[in-house]
């Protein structure tokens, strides 16, 4: 419970990263905060992909406080702390599951994806399922995406072993905070379809990266398009 309540004190620590009005680098919260990720070591086994997001978002902070940036690294910060706050929770509900030994059965009712820290570290295997593009500023699928979301059904009906992490991304528009919940809800819409369509909920974890994983990095509105998306990434 050690690590667990070390990477609580990290959301914490995290909200009081700027210094309002004062100016200057929150020199010791950053010290604290990363000393936090640096211990956070059942989250690294149980909640790998919550854990790495609230690094990448941690790093992003520091930098804008290192820029004298204190509103946006406020904003990140937060970030930083819902993304901790997620993996505390995921790693204190997985803690008995991920810690057994790998012969040891198990059954998990929502499981998480723990094959590595992210989709910025490899090519994901996403077997025969294909990306699903949204419109601006919505969770909602269109028709050709409800199409898209059709054949992946078909898919993982015929591959009823696979255990499947949909990823909701953003484009960069709008703050950090926002973009981290707009990419859930966009995976928690394509989890939810795929459960309608006969899917078993279980074999379907979520996470949101908002606009920290871009597919296309350029600023166009066609990059834009590119970025609004959900994809599906096989559980190893």
């Amino acid at each position: 419970m050690k690590t667990l309540r070390v990477l609580g004190y990290l959301a914490v620590a995290l909200v009081s990263l700027y210094l309002a009005g004062c100016g200057g680098r929150p020199v010791q919260v950053l010290g604290d905060a990363e000393q936090a990720l640096a211990n956070a070591a059942l989250a690294r086994k149980c909640a790998p992909d919550e854990l790495a997001a609230a690094q990448r978002m941690y790093a992003k902070a520091q930098k804008l406080a290192d820029d004298g940036e204190n509103d946006k690294a406020e904003a990140a910060a937060l970030a930083a702390k819902k993304l901790a706050k997620k993996a505390l929770e995921k790693a204190e509900a997985r803690k008995e599951e991920c810690l057994k030994p790998p012969e040891a059965e198990t059954n998990p009712k929502d499981f998480v994806d723990t094959s590595g820290p992210g989709l910025d570290s490899m090519t994901p295997d996403r077997g025969g399922m294909d990306t699903v593009y949204f419109e601006y500023n919505t969770a909602d699928l269109s028709d050709s995406a409800k199409a898209v979301m059709q054949q992946n059904a078909d898919w993982l009906r015929k591959n009823t072993a696979v255990k499947v992490t949909v990823v909701g991304h953003c484009d960069a528009r709008g703050s950090t905070e926002y973009n981290l919940a707009l990419g859930e809800k966009r995976a928690q819409t394509a989890r939810k379809y795929l459960v309608e369509m006969g899917v078993a909920r279980e074999r379907l974890g979520v996470v949101s990266y908002g606009e920290e994983q871009p597919a296309d990095y350029g600023e166009t509105q066609e990059a834009h398009s590119r970025n609004r998306r959900a994809e599906f990434r096989i559980a190893q």
